[in-house]
């Protein structure tokens, strides 16, 4: 069964049910990503590559510099929020935790899985976060 999704903020919507899973090839659930967030992990660390090329020696906090990037951090910060917005029990999800670190965890998780889905990276940046209690 696939479920149709547009754009990052509607995946999002899912994230909490029991339709989506980060291990959905193991428990038949099946949903289509469009748009950005059905980008790839390899994608994303071409993209932070990318990105630490471009970024000056004296780049400032938070500032991107190139495009793919900030739409890397764009796609999670609204994937957070879409989750928050939808989990009722855990609406301050990533509160405590900023998004360098939250794109850093994900680099981690991408170099380890290249050919994985970002937006599966997403969901489990979102376990990780509830289990840490951040």
């Amino acid at each position: 069964m696939s479920f149709p999704i547009v754009g990052a903020m509607v995946v999002s919507l899912f994230a909490n049910s029991p339709l989506y899973s980060p291990l959905a090839k193991q428990t038949g659930a099946e949903f289509v990503v469009n748009g950005e967030a059905s980008r790839s992990c390899g994608e994303y660390i071409q993209a932070l590559n990318a990105e630490r090329s471009a970024r000056p020696p004296d780049a400032l906090p938070g500032m991107r510099y190139t495009a793919l990037y900030a739409v890397f951090v764009a796609v999670t910060d609204g994937f957070l929020t879409g989750v928050n917005y939808v989990d009722r029990e855990q609406p301050q999800l990533g509160k405590f935790s900023d998004a360098q670190s939250r794109m850093v965890w994900l680099e981690n998780y991408c170099k380890v899985n290249p050919s994985a889905r970002f937006v599966d990276g997403l969901e489990y940046l979102r376990l990780e976060l509830i289990k840490n209690g951040t």
